[in-house]
């Protein structure tokens, strides 16, 4: 997507290159894929919405925050076709977009904590 900040499509990259978790590999996280792994659904008007399952949480301290940073999708070329960040204070961790016809998208999550999560192309 053309109108993502330069920044953010740079991290996501990066991130992509580095250490990720799925639901079948979690490493070092087994158990905690039910609440990392990003999860799909079609939306009544034509777009797709990833959501990660995941408590956002605010603690007392930066210390203690808990949530996920970014959600994001890449395509099947190695862009990235949408990005989200998020707050310890937002609701929850969803980004809607509409996929272009005939392409494959891989959802990703970054939690603060336990890294980044792929969940299932679509």
């Amino acid at each position: 997507m053309s109108d993502l900040p330069a920044e953010w499509v740079k991290r996501c990259k990066e991130l992509v290159g580095g250490e990720v978790f799925t639901r079948d590999a979690p490493g070092k996280w087994e158990g905690k894929q039910g609440s990392h792994v990003p999860v799909t659904e079609k939306t009544d008007d034509g777009k797709t919405k990833v959501k990660v399952p995941h408590v956002m949480k605010k603690g007392e301290s930066d210390a203690e925050n808990h949530w996920i940073e970014l959600v994001f999708v890449m395509d099947s070329e190695g862009e990235v076709a949408a990005c989200a960040k998020f707050a310890p204070t937002d609701a929850e961790a969803v980004l809607a977009f509409e996929p272009q016809e005939g392409k494959s998208y891989t959802p990703y999550g970054l939690c603060n904590l336990h890294g980044l999560w792929k969940g299932d192309n679509f």
